[in-house]
């Protein structure tokens, strides 16, 4: 029985943690409100708002026939779009998992391996640019990467202390995994496969089972889904190579980027390297067989999607570094894990400095960086273009973005140019501008000096001239006046 003073000293350690735990958490929330509308929506963000706000009928056949993947996402946004379509209000919706995420990876990092380690992992996801960013995208990686935690500690609780109950709502949250994003199906084969270092002892025969046919009904929709709907939307994805790797390596440690992220992720990959030493040890030592499969089921959170998609890779290209973002938990668990093995107090503080130095300025890069100005596009085609021009896309989903800003931007619901969809392979664009005064041309996924744009140009100047041209980040629009 504990002493008076060692219950004082249990509760004091508790009160600190708390009081850690919540600073953590306020600053991981600055960290995923500042900027929060400063950027542009990209093309994947426009997506998830135009697909969200279509009439009931129309948005139910298109997530069953055309695109099923983060339709849970989708239902969730439907109502949030009441609040507005400003992107920071669209954009709260990712930041509210996001903060949830910092206080789901303090319970399992500490479930696992003690407080301490679940304090250093909870530092590690708030400041994450990986896990900022995509608190700060209109899509459903925010909570996937929660859903993942979230059904990881569930699924150590079933481990640890059976019951069908646990079963159940391990099941059912691995199951909604799917449902935000198509590569969830890998988080329960991640926790699955790590049980071929758990003791019998510790493998609840009838709980699996149920989580399992749970689990697997769940995915057969999904899986239907992948058969069934085009892959078109990752046909673009290439086969695997190196570049990808880091490229991998680089989105989970840093969101990206060359310089910081470099660094970044050769800090963290030598972490890596220190838990991998420990993880060996524990293995070749320790007489706790528990404690081997915490560090194995770590690693697999990591190490099995990525083998598994390089695998179906070989057959259709698949291995996309933002897809693995499942990957993110085992990563900075990891992370963590490994600092705990640096020897001394001081170099581990001197290393948790850095690694946290090196995420507040890979997000200060991110909080920066434009992927596609749509924003500043359209609002420039809104203030200048007439009813009677006509607006040329160049390729047709730049017609999809453009058209689709243009209906939630002030003003962008008057009387406005017909869009005009162009293919230079094929006269017919011409035809439709109907000897228009004034033409302006969208270029998208591709530069005015490209063979495309040259041709599209090459057309225009039997008629028109060339007036202006306004370069936004991916977007670039041209002014033609008729000659």
């Amino acid at each position: 029985m504990k002493s008076v003073d060692e219950e004082n000293a249990d509760s004091s350690k508790r009160g600190d943690t708390l009081l850690w735990l919540w600073t953590v958490i306020a600053v991981g929330l600055l960290l995923r409100i500042v900027a929060l509308g400063h950027k542009s929506f990209w093309i994947d963000e426009i997506a998830s708002v135009a697909i969200a706000r279509r009439t009931a009928p129309v948005f139910w056949h298109f997530l069953w026939h055309d695109e099923g993947n983060m339709a849970l996402y989708y239902v969730l946004l439907r109502p949030w779009l009441h609040l507005g379509y400003g992107e920071a209000t669209v954009r709260l919706l990712s930041v509210l998992p996001g903060v949830l995420s910092i206080p789901m990876m303090y319970l399992l990092g500490s479930r696992l391996f003690g407080r301490r380690t679940g304090i250093l992992a909870a530092v590690l996801v708030a400041l994450s640019p990986c896990a900022i960013g995509v608190s700060q995208e209109a899509r459903a990686y925010s909570f996937l990467v929660l859903t993942v935690l979230l059904s990881t500690y569930l699924f150590v609780r079933l481990i640890e202390k059976p019951s069908y109950t646990g079963a159940a709502a391990y099941a059912i949250v691995a199951g909604l995994t799917f449902y935000f994003q198509y590569f969830g199906v890998l988080v329960p084969a991640a926790h699955a496969l790590s049980l071929a270092a758990a003791p019998r002892a510790y493998q609840p025969r009838k709980p699996l089972l149920l989580a399992a046919a749970i689990v697997i009904m769940m995915a057969i929709p999904i899986l239907w889904l992948m058969h069934a709907q085009s892959i078109g939307h990752i046909s673009w994805v290439r086969p695997t190579s190196w570049l990808e790797l880091y490229h991998l390596g680089v989105f989970l440690a840093a969101s990206g980027g060359k310089a910081v992220g470099a660094v970044l992720l050769a800090l963290e990959l030598t972490l890596m390297g220190f838990f991998a030493a420990r993880f060996k040890r524990a293995w070749r030592a320790s007489h706790d067989d528990l404690l081997r499969w915490r560090y194995a089921l770590v690693t697999s959170l990591v190490v099995s999607p990525i083998v598994i998609t390089l695998l179906v890779s070989i057959v259709r290209p698949v291995f996309y570094h933002r897809f693995l973002i499942i990957c993110l938990p085992g990563w900075l668990l990891m992370a963590a894990l490994g600092i705990e093995q640096v020897r001394s107090r001081r170099r581990q503080t001197v290393v948790v400095a850095a690694v946290c130095l090196l995420s507040l300025a890979a997000t200060v890069i991110l909080y920066r960086r434009v992927t596609e100005d749509w924003r500043g596009a359209v609002t420039y085609l809104i203030a200048n273009a007439r009813p009677g021009d006509r607006v040329l896309y160049y390729q047709s989903v730049g017609e999809f973005a453009g058209e689709s800003y243009c209906d939630w931007l002030p003003g962008g619901n008057r009387m406005r140019p017909a869009p005009v969809a162009v293919d230079p392979s094929n006269m017919k664009w011409f035809a439709e501008m109907d000897h228009a005064q004034h033409v302006w041309l969208v270029l998208y996924r591709t530069r005015p000096g490209s063979l495309e744009s040259q041709r599209i140009a090459g057309e225009l100047v039997k008629q028109y001239q060339l007036s202006s041209r306004q370069n936004f980040r991916g977007v670039t629009v041209l002014e033609y006046r008729a000659k």
